[in-house]
């Protein structure tokens, strides 16, 4: 029986729905078969640390054969590492549902060493407030709706517009942005 580790966002979210949607995903893959790895039944209180619970987790994940990532898992930056571990480590990755966009987040993390959560975050950090402005860029050049982007991005279509419209100067008068746009599109073109 193959070992599987379910990861997705626990911390910001209500215990109770948390518990729910991780006691799912247990239920659904021991139904298929699998020996099932749920972090928040891993031994540690949960008032114990942030780093601590993921000291854990990982110890955890590393015992198994492969990680089922749960919907919400890019806002999470325990989920994050925990996906970016098990893809070093060539663990299989199962998506609960394929993400949208999930090519131009992973383009946006190697290009620019910028995380999901980080885009979706409220960080001011000017090369967070670029990766922003490619993420919406690139979303609508695969034909996204601002709604749709504003709802990925946690953002309201007021500043998605916003950011299309600042691209374009951007990218001809600022070269770091520009820099940062083609590398994304370079690991964009590599799939």
């Amino acid at each position: 029986m193959e070992k599987i580790y379910i990861s997705g966002q626990i911390s910001g979210r209500p215990i109770e729905e948390v518990a729910a949607k991780f006691e799912a995903a247990e239920t659904m893959l021991k139904a298929k078969g699998y020996e099932v790895v749920n972090p928040l039944k891993n031994g540690i209180p949960a008032n114990a640390s942030w780093e601590v619970h993921v000291a854990m987790d990982v110890l955890l994940l590393m015992g198994c054969k492969a990680i089922y990532l749960l919907p919400d898992w890019g806002f999470s930056k325990g989920a994050t590492l925990e996906k970016n571990l098990a893809e070093l480590t060539g663990k299989t990755i199962i998506y609960e549902e394929v993400p949208t966009f999930q090519n131009i987040k992973q383009a946006i993390a190697e290009g620019m060493g910028v995380a999901f959560y980080d885009i979706v975050g409220e960080s001011r950090e000017q090369k967070h407030v670029f990766a922003r402005m490619i993420f919406a860029q690139l979303c609508r050049e695969e034909g996204a709706t601002v709604v749709r982007i504003a709802k990925e991005m946690k953002r309201n279509h007021a500043t998605i517009i916003y950011y299309l419209k600042k691209f374009p100067d951007d990218y001809q008068y600022t070269p770091e942005f520009r820099a940062y746009v083609n590398a994304v599109k370079a690991h964009l073109s590599k799939d």
